[in-house]
C-alpha cells in the first residue's frame, strides 16, 4: 500500500496479490483507527483468497507527517518505507498531471518495484 498524505485527507492506494487492481481509499487525515481497520479488512480478504499469511508493506513520501506514522506502522508489524520525493521516477520531458491519485499510484509502483526485504 502507498499513502498520499495531507493535513485533511489521506489517500490510500492498495494492491492485493489476490486482485490485480489498485484500489483507492480516502480517509480523514490522522484517522489511524479507520486506517488500521482498512488494512486488517484487506489483509483478511487476501489471506482468505490465497490461503496463506500475507505480509503488509507500505510507503509514503517524507513530508508533513514526519516519522510518527512510520513508527506507528512498524509497531503494528507493517513493513514501511519513507521515500524521498527525489527517489520517485518521473518523465522529465513530458507534462505531468499532479493529483493525489496519480501520486499515490506512483508511490505504489515505486514500492512494488523495490527489492523486497528478506522475511524473518
Amino acid at each position: 500500500m502507498a499513502l498520499e498524505l495531507s493535513k485533511s485527507t489521506w489517500l490510500v492506494a492498495l494492491h492485493s496479490p489476490a486482485v490485480d487492481k489498485i484500489s483507492l481509499h480516502r480517509l480523514q487525515g490522522g484517522d489511524t483507527e479507520g486506517f488500521m481497520a482498512l488494512i486488517e479488512h484487506r489483509r483478511e480478504q487476501a489471506q482468505a483468497a490465497l490461503t496463506r499469511p500475507v505480509r503488509v508493506m507500505s510507503c509514503y513520501e517524507a513530508g508533513y507527517d514526519g516519522f510518527w506514522l512510520h513508527r506507528f506502522l512498524c509497531d503494528r508489524g507493517i513493513d514501511n518505507q519513507v521515500l524521498d520525493a527525489a527517489s520517485i521516477l518521473v518523465d522529465r520531458r513530458s507534462r505531468r498531471a499532479k493529483t493525489d491519485r496519480l501520486d499515490a499510484a506512483a508511490l505504489l509502483r515505486t514500492l512494488m518495484a523495490s527489492p523486497s526485504p528478506i522475511p524473518d
